[in-house]
């Protein structure tokens, strides 16, 4: 006895799982099912849902089964859905799952289940899985865990200031409101702030000190500045630089600093946390010069 090779195939592609729905409509019938389940080729795992016994549960089968166990309409959100999109490495020890408010049912076990009225705009099927839009994800994850999330996701561009905008918009009078709010208010005032912390740490680690955050020079605020050798040490990349307007006042920037006799060094959020080495390096050598 074995699975049907398009059916596996297909419960391959959702890490594992095998909804009855799913086994039906590849031509099994129920008498089928319910063999393959009995010899432990299938493993039960919620009602209407199995997965193969020869696949691993990982975190991805873990998350499709919090879904799948909440019911239809449901949605992976939170720090889970961060993860999903790739803005967080690891996987929630507890998933987030979103489902409309008709389905209340009975608590799902290990499952955290919030019960609100989710808009087209808010969803996003990824990977064959029902998950919330990104920027929802980024804004839930960030309230939910840490606001560190939400300086990654602008860092790496994966979302813009505008879309958090929107998101946060969306919630309003809801539960949460207030928390994401506060965070797009946070980042309206200084997108800057892990990248400006995490150079600071780098330049710490190095060995230099002799540096101020933010310096005003002719109208500009310098990222981090040496202001007695005239060195500013600029970091790009960031949430905000999104538009070639944005690319161009960078540019008029950078030589208008140059023109009142500051030397400018331009880094980027992967120079600062893949070769920080290479950072304090050039650093030294502009400041020896």
């Amino acid at each position: 006895m074995h699975t049907p090779p398009r059916l596996r195939r297909h419960a391959l592609a959702r890490d594992g799982v095998v909804a009855i729905a799913d086994a039906l409509e590849f031509g099994m019938t129920r008498s089928a099912i319910r063999r393959r389940v009995e010899s432990g080729l299938w493993t039960p795992q919620t009602r209407g849902v199995f997965t193969l016994a020869d696949h691993p549960v990982t975190p991805r089968t873990r998350a499709r089964l919090a879904v799948a166990a909440v019911g239809s309409g449901a949605a992976l959100s939170g720090l889970g859905a961060a993860w999903w999109h790739g803005i967080v490495d690891e996987p929630p020890k507890r998933f987030t799952v979103t489902a409309p408010r008709s389905r209340h049912r009975s608590p799902v076990e290990g499952v955290r289940v919030r019960y609100r009225q989710l808009e087209d705009a808010e969803t996003v099927t990824r990977d064959h899985l029902l998950v919330t839009s990104l920027p929802l994800s980024v804004l839930e994850a960030s309230v939910e865990d840490d606001g560190k999330i939400l300086d990654n996701a602008l860092l790496l561009r994966r979302v813009s200031i505008e879309q958090l905008r929107a998101a946060a918009a969306r919630r309003r009078n809801k539960e949460d409101a207030a928390g994401v709010a506060a965070l797009v208010a946070g980042v309206e005032e200084g997108a800057r702030s892990a990248a400006e912390r995490l150079a600071v740490q780098v330049l710490r680690d190095g060995g230099l000190d002799d540096f101020v955050c933010n310096h005003a020079v002719g109208g500009y605020f310098v990222d981090v500045a040496f202001p007695a050798e005239k060195l500013a040490v600029e970091i790009d990349g960031m949430a905000f630089h999104r538009d070639a307007e944005t690319f161009q006042r960078d540019r008029s920037r950078r030589n208008d600093l140059i023109a009142l006799g500051w030397t400018v060094l331009n880094f980027t959020w992967a120079d600062l946390k893949e070769r920080p080495e290479y950072v304090v390096e050039r650093v030294r050598q502009a400041l020896a010069a």
